[in-house]
Formats: C-alpha cells, structure tokens, sequence
C-alpha cells in the first residue's frame, strides 16, 4: 500500500500525478499516439512530465526537492 498515492518516483525523480488517462484517449486509428494532442493536454494542466504506466497515462508535475536557507 502506497501512503502517498498521487506521488510516484521515476528514475531518482519524484512526481506528483494530476491525471491518470486512458492511453487510447490519444491513440491514433493507426494505433500511433497522437503526441500532438497529448502534449496540449500536458500544457492546459501545466504538467511537466507523462509516465505511462499499465495501460494509462499518468499527467505528472515533478516534486522539485525543498531548498533550505542558511
């Protein structure tokens, strides 16, 4: 069981998910992704990163790391 369940950590990063999508929400009929309408969707929810994960895509904004003043 996640404690955080809208957080997910890729490659050393950590996001949090906006969205969680239906990849063939963006699926051409060639079956292609449209990536140019996948892309305006990341810009109206001002995410900054798409994981696809199980069949989805997750609409992410990276955890930037806290800056601490000394």
């Amino acid at each position: 069981m996640n404690l955080y369940p809208n957080i997910i950590s890729r490659d050393g990063n950590t996001y949090e998910i906006l969205r969680a999508i239906n990849k063939s929400s963006f699926t051409n009929k060639d079956g292609s992704i449209n990536k140019q309408v996948l892309g305006l969707y990341v810009a109206e929810v001002k995410s900054d990163r798409v994981l696809e994960v199980k069949g989805k895509f997750l609409i992410c904004k990276e955890i930037e790391d806290a800056q601490t003043e000394t």
